[in-house]
């Protein structure tokens, strides 16, 4: 398999992986459309506080997946066909056992968890409700989010977004027929997610079996713990990139609470709704151009990488603005399209102002993130992702409100990008000067 560095090749992969990404969150904002219009404000604040448990389950596919992909790409960059297929059925039997740890490990957490995450009241038997039927078919899920960077890892980018516009075509006609019609409630909204996930996994395995860049062999699943270790080594990134969103709504539920009441909280899955839809689109941006990273930094073409990544960032910079201006300017009819009451409603105009300025920087941090670990550069990869939820956000959502009260929690992320991609520019003058 070649690759050239220019712009066909770079839309090849980008568009179709921010398809797939727009596709994969839609599973989720599916759910909060049908959720929203039959169970209200109370469905809608429950699966926001959930959340972070179902995205656990999501990263560690994605996270396992995709540091198999990496080490893929840059074996076949490298032209060594056995190295690439050593990395691929090492990152399936990963996936297999993330699975089985996962489904037992959250069985016995989930209850606990949803409490100290603030479902408590009438907010706990929904919450609980949808968790018990995702934790127990978490591996559709994982299995889901992991095939995906393979297939683009094989160049196979169309195959990749035909799987999810699959699993989402079933996943709103589940939702309208448990929800809906059989009145199935939470338990309804997860059994279509993970139904549907499972559909599209089923079909990324078929594409990935029927592929022949490199056929599959037996050998292939044979265990090694030095490409485990190099597989969880790199995913680490691509799962901090995934679980920091969750966490963040974690904290930002945390504060809603306290600086508004639950009509804050309920304000605020409305715009992670919507953050939901914009942030997979600078996402596939980052994870388009991953494999062709990987696979010229596997080449030693450092030229074509960083041409790649010249056209990476003034794309996610132009889709940032875009969704910007879209999202501030859909603020009064995004709360009725999930549902959401009059009080809820007016809370979210300014939160979606506030929210949709932090998309421009947020796309070019994220770009960095994925561009270091796709170069296997782990511990800058790791500095920016981690730093993001778990020191600069939730030092400003803690800041900010002691002088703006809610509009401050609305800015926090915002500025916390701001300062990421500050550092950012800083790293990258350093590394330059001292490549020179």
């Amino acid at each position: 398999m070649r690759h050239q560095a220019n712009a066909k090749t770079f839309f090849r992969y980008v568009l179709p992986a921010m398809a797939s990404q727009l596709l994969m969150g839609f599973f989720i904002i599916v759910d909060g459309f049908f959720i929203g219009q039959k169970l209200g404000d109370t469905g809608l604040a429950a699966i926001n506080l959930l959340w972070p448990i179902s995205a656990v389950i999501l990263a560690t596919g994605l996270g396992v997946g995709t540091g198999g992909s990496v080490l893929l790409a840059a074996a076949l960059g490298a032209r060594d066909a056995q190295r690439a297929a050593r990395a691929r059925g090492n990152t399936l039997a990963l996936l297999a056992a993330a699975t089985a740890v996962l489904t037992a490990g959250l069985w016995f957490a989930f209850p606990p968890l949803l409490r100290a995450f603030g479902a408590t009241g009438e907010l706990y038997g929904p919450a609980a409700d949808y968790c018990r039927v995702a934790v127990l078919a978490c591996g559709a899920q994982i299995f889901n989010t992991g095939l995906n960077p393979l297939l683009r890892a094989h160049g196979l980018t169309v195959q990749a977004m035909a799987a999810m516009v699959a699993g989402l075509v079933c996943n709103i006609f589940l939702d309208w027929l448990f929800i809906f019609r059989l009145a199935w409630g939470m338990a309804g909204a997860a059994a279509a997610t993970v139904t549907a996930q499972a559909a599209s996994a089923l079909l990324a395995a078929l594409l990935l079996a029927a592929q022949r860049v490199i056929p599959f062999s037996a050998h292939e699943f044979l265990p090694s713990a030095r490409l485990a270790r190099n597989i969880l080594r790199v995913g680490i990134s691509p799962f901090g990139l995934s679980i920091s969103a969750s966490v963040l709504i974690m904290f930002h539920n945390w504060q809603s609470l306290a600086w508004g009441g639950a009509s804050a909280v309920a304000a605020y899955a409305v715009v992670s709704y919507a953050l939901g839809a914009a942030q997979p689109l600078l996402t596939g941006v980052a994870e388009g151009v991953q494999p062709l990273l990987s696979f010229f930094r596997g080449a030693d073409d450092r030229d074509a990488e960083r041409k790649l990544l010249r056209m990476a960032r003034r794309m996610a910079l132009a889709v940032g603005v875009i969704l910007c201006a879209v999202m501030i300017a859909a603020r009064g009819a995004l709360p009725r399209m999930f549902g959401a009451s009059d009080e809820v409603a007016a809370l979210c105009a300014a939160a979606l102002v506030l929210e949709a300025l932090s998309l421009p920087p947020w796309g070019i941090v994220h770009l960095y993130a994925s561009y270091y670990y796709a170069v296997t550069e782990v511990r800058l990869a790791n500095l920016i992702i981690y730093a993001e939820p778990l020191v600069l956000t939730p030092a400003f959502l803690y800041l900010l409100p002691l002088f703006f009260e809610l509009n401050g929690v609305w800015a926090a992320l915002g500025a916390a990008e701001c300062l990421l991609l500050a550092l950012i520019f800083l790293a990258e003058r350093h590394r330059n000067f001292t490549n020179v």
